[in-house]
């Protein structure tokens, strides 16, 4: 027997979060999932062997959520073509991968890496590897303890549902933190040849709703710093998601989270001025580069010039 869920009434924006989580959770086993994944199978197929010969552009594979995945803008059973790994991938003379999973936590994507052969097949082939993760570590313990029927983007909470709150979110952050570490570890050891770039994340509620997004811009800035403090001293850059999506109403879907063809677009863009500064964050991050790097520091300020 088919079974049916019911949406509390929780108001248009954590409507849309709730099903974006619940519809990502429960179709793992499910045939719309079945269908992404048989549609990500056919792109490995199409991706990987025009990428083996050796005249051929080089691959990206594109490893994340329903950011990645293009959620919303389009065809839910298959990746999106306007999703930022195209659009980066065409603009770098690249074929693209896309192995985006909607409702993925970093944790997900570190058990697909460590189990999945096929995906380590992938990352093991890659010139480019895009990482955009975390979102959802903050988003679903959020969602889980919310109140039935509350409305959270209109009514402050409670001092007790805060502080709930605050400790889901601080926990949220640790993860990423941690799991993130060992994602660019497995990432670097199977394929030490490709450039990793890592997404921080941007916050998708507007201004107007003073306490979601002030909520969210709180945890989304120490989420941030801890993926910086995790991708830079591995050499890999930080495509800037949080100062390229900062217009909710043009660049995030109405009364949703994921971006429009336009954010899409931005992510994109991050992505590319990531990627020109791979060589340099790559220097940075030995002994050598940061001693040449202080060492120009030195210059600069014994010159007066800052």
């Amino acid at each position: 027997m088919e079974r049916t869920y019911t949406m509390l009434p929780l108001g248009p924006w954590l409507t849309a979060l709730c099903a974006a989580g619940c519809v990502a959770h429960l179709a793992l086993s499910s045939p719309v999932a079945n269908d992404i994944h048989d549609v990500q199978r056919s792109e490995r197929t199409a991706a990987v062997g025009a990428a083996s010969d050796e005249r051929a552009p080089g691959l990206l594979v594109a490893l994340g959520d329903s950011i990645t995945y293009g959620y919303h803008l389009g065809n839910p059973r298959q990746p999106s073509p306007y999703a930022f790994p195209y659009l980066m991938a065409k603009q770098e003379g690249l074929h693209a991968l896309d192995l985006g999973v909607p409702g993925w936590t970093s944790a997900d994507l570190l058990h697909a890496l460590e189990t999945d052969r096929a995906m380590q097949a992938d990352v093991a082939q890659a010139q480019v590897i895009t990482v955009d993760i975390g979102s959802n570590d903050l988003l679903l313990p959020a969602l889980a303890m919310l109140p039935a029927g509350a409305d959270w983007a209109r009514v402050t909470p409670t001092t007790a549902q805060a502080k709930q709150l605050s400790s889901e979110l601080a926990a949220g952050i640790q993860d990423v933190q941690k799991n993130l570490a060992s994602i660019l570890r497995m990432l670097h050891q199977d394929n030490p040849r490709a450039t990793v770039i890592v997404y921080d994340l941007y916050n998708p509620f507007p201004a107007s709703d003073k306490w979601l997004h002030q909520t969210a811009e709180a945890a989304i800035v120490a989420a941030n710093a801890a993926i910086a403090a995790d991708a830079l001293p591995a050499g890999d850059p930080v495509a800037d998601a949080y100062d390229a999506l900062t217009q909710p109403s043009q660049d995030i879907l109405p009364h949703d989270v994921h971006p429009t063809v336009l954010g899409q677009r931005l992510l994109a863009e991050a992505g590319e001025q990531a990627l020109a500064m791979a060589p340099m964050v790559k220097a940075a991050a030995t002994p050598q580069g940061r001693n040449s790097l202080l060492q120009w520091l030195g210059d600069q300020l014994a010159s007066g010039a800052w």
